[in-house]
């Protein structure tokens, strides 16, 4: 189902499957938004959390279209959400700056 280099997709996925939608968001989020403590602090380095989690829905939605699994997509849908969400919070915290993949008003 999994590419052999995509550890970080397949546990992610199965971590979906195991707690459930709500409880993934969740824990998800917090994850991320511990990330954002780290920007703030200029602790963090790496690949800015909301696109992160872009390049995680765009995997699952080339994933979904390759093996039409309805919890992929759901999946994807979630990570999509959280990404706007974060994008949203950094704005405000004045983190990043406009990027025209997210929405503009919500």
């Amino acid at each position: 189902m999994f590419d052999e280099y995509s550890k970080s997709h397949i546990d992610l996925y199965n971590k979906y499957i195991s707690v459930g939608e709500k409880k993934f968001y969740r824990d998800m989020l917090v994850y991320y938004l511990n990330k954002l403590m780290l920007i703030q602090k200029n602790e963090y380095k790496g690949i800015s959390p909301e696109i992160e989690l872009l390049e995680y829905y765009d995997y699952f939605v080339i994933l979904y279209r390759r093996q039409g699994d309805d919890k992929i997509i759901q999946l994807a849908r979630i990570i999509r959400k959280m990404a706007h969400k974060l994008y949203r919070i950094m704005l405000n915290k004045h983190l990043t700056e406009r990027n025209s993949k997210f929405l503009k008003l919500v």
